[in-house]
């Protein structure tokens, strides 16, 4: 949920750099990586990735780069250049032979009404199929030190819905009734914020914890009004035996995992200033919403999905071809069984230390190690990973909130002989391919070559894998967030979801936590759990492969067994 935090370099009212002067660009990059990484100096032999950037920072980077020197500089400089002086340097190269200025960035509409974006009709459907329920419903809990003023936190949640226009949109049928439009409402009153506070509940710990459990479990189950234009909803449990609890209820509809990041910090913003001096921050009137986001998006979709064209027919090729020798999978079940696992710092740093060289993130590192031990345990040559990416291509989008994240999917090659490192080196080619296509709909893209073969894109995925880091708040903040990170049970069985999920948590100690999700096999709830394919078998096989890529980057692999089913 988490993403590092940085202040834009230049203000309004500052002029660009020369853009054709080294030193210039060198204190430029400089001061961004700072800025980005949060580390208070950047040496000439620096590594962006061994300083904990990772692929969201860097697309971050290379948009403030671009911003920052007006230039039209490639998406991957910082993947391919992660060492600071040879980025400088090709930075520099970059501008000399290519002396074009950057393309312009989006500009705020003002517009209030518009239509949906590609993620939010792709959620529309699913909504309309199922009638009103909390199937796209997120809870965000919160544990808040010191205790939480809820006359203050009031007045905080009500500027962060007057600042950010996706939590008060409406879904209103487009005209003649074909679909959707998105509408934000004018702001409401600080009365009309939906804040519940809960009194301490519960003689001990345990009482305690499942009173707020049940409380938290009845308002997650309450679908949103669409129609109404609220999308925010909050509740603050008073504690005797841990601190106070601040959970936020949001809708999918208009938010993602970036957009979770930015509402935190601005509600910490928010708190601070009104409990300083009565007043919350002024709002940035020139912001662009998700509506400016889904009227750029109405132009340019078809040549996108025509571009892509070549890419994604491989993809399915390649998954189909590795999936026609494999065992038919099992039945899908609506049951999810959760498992978890803590690997110490020393395997992450390690690692780190190996693919950062090579200009691998952490997600591609742990991504490469998640297919080499599914490839492990099915015998298959070829995975299919799915995973989000942010798709804020623009600087101006980096505090805009709403749901700009996009589905993709890698297909992960480890042939025989393979070693850690060649398995990175594919993943990261992959998802560099994939990045060039964030900005659509993945069943878009997959769907005319997935249709050719008879299969659907849905079929073509391994697992679902994903990176966290745990949040901070803002340095100076009077409301300090932590968020708690749900390794347990669910809190509500999910109706849709993938059938395998790997959730990685990267802790700021370098403790890297891993949970696997699993449907259960339709008639075999709870399974057998050592039988291959089961949950604890996954999470085992994660784990080992980790512990096996940070030792021996470059030791072939051990060879897969016989042909079985990955759990689909």
């Amino acid at each position: 949920m988490r993403e590092e935090k940085g202040e834009a370099l230049m203000d309004a009212g500052s002029s660009a750099p020369d853009r054709h002067d080294p030193r210039g660009v060198a204190e430029v990059s400089r001061r961004l990586w700072q800025d980005l990484l949060l580390v208070p100096a950047v040496d000439d032999d620096a590594h962006f990735f061994a300083l904990g950037g990772h692929s969201m920072l860097a697309t971050r980077l290379m948009s403030r780069m671009r911003k920052a020197l007006d230039a039209d500089l490639p998406a991957g400089l910082v993947f391919e250049h992660p060492v600071f002086a040879d980025f400088v340097a090709r930075t520099v190269a970059a501008l000399s032979a290519d002396r074009a200025p950057a393309p312009a960035g989006p500009r705020p509409s003002g517009r209030v009404t518009g239509p949906v974006s590609p993620q939010q009709e792709r959620l529309l459907r699913i909504e309309d199929a199922l009638g009103p329920s909390p199937v796209h419903n997120i809870v965000v809990p919160l544990e808040v030190d010191p205790p939480v003023d809820a006359a203050v936190l009031r007045l905080a949640l009500h500027a962060l819905l007057t600042r950010h226009g996706a939590l008060r949109l409406a879904f209103p049928p487009a005209d003649e009734g074909r679909g959707h439009r998105q509408a934000i409402v004018p702001p409401w009153t600080p009365d009309d914020v939906d804040l519940v506070e809960h009194p301490p509940a519960g003689t001990d710990a345990r009482a305690e914890d499942a009173a707020v459990l049940k409380a938290v479990r009845r308002t997650h189950l309450r679908p949103f009004d669409l129609m109404r234009g609220n999308l925010l909803r909050a509740q603050v449990f008073r504690r005797r035996h841990a601190p106070d609890l601040l959970v936020l209820h949001l809708h999918h509809l208009a938010v993602d995992g970036v957009s979770q990041t930015v509402l935190l910090d601005d509600l910490a913003e928010a708190y601070t200033h009104l409990a300083a001096s009565g007043r919350a921050p002024r709002a940035d009137g020139d912001a662009l919403t998700h509506i400016d986001y889904a009227l750029r998006r109405g132009a340019g979709h078809d040549s996108t999905a025509a571009e892509s064209g070549p890419h994604w027919t491989r993809v399915v090729r390649d998954l189909a071809a590795d999936l026609a020798a494999a065992p038919e999978p099992a039945p899908r079940g609506v049951r999810y069984a959760r498992r978890g696992a803590e690997l110490d710092a020393s395997v992450l740093r390690a690692l780190r230390g190996w693919a950062g060289t090579e200009g691998a993130t952490d997600f591609v590192a742990v991504t490469a190690a998640v297919a080499a031990a599914l490839a492990g345990s099915s015998g298959r040559r070829r995975i299919g990973i799915g995973t989000l990416l942010d798709n804020r291509a623009h600087a101006a989008h980096e505090r805009t909130v709403g749901p700009f994240a996009n589905s993709t999917l890698l297909a992960v090659p480890v042939p025989d002989g393979a070693t850690p490192r060649t398995v990175v080196r594919a993943a990261r080619a992959q998802l560099a391919e994939a990045r060039r296509w964030a900005d659509s709909p993945l069943d878009d893209l997959l769907g005319p070559p997935s249709a050719a073969l008879g299969l659907h894109p849905d079929d073509l995925v391994d697992a679902v894998v994903a990176l966290d880091r745990p949040y901070r708040s803002p340095a100076g903040s009077a409301l300090r967030l932590s968020p708690l990170y749900d390794h347990g049970g669910p809190l509500v069985r999910p109706a849709l979801g993938p059938r395998l999920a790997v959730t990685l948590l990267a802790h700021d100690t370098g403790a890297l936590r891993i949970t696997v999700e699993q449907a259960e096999d339709a008639g075999h709830p709870g399974g057998d759990p050592g039988r291959p394919g089961r949950p604890d078998a996954v999470l085992r096989a994660v784990t080992d492969t980790l512990r096996l890529f940070a030792a021996a980057p470059d030791a072939a692999l051990p060879q897969p067994a016989a042909p079985a089913a990955v759990p689909r």
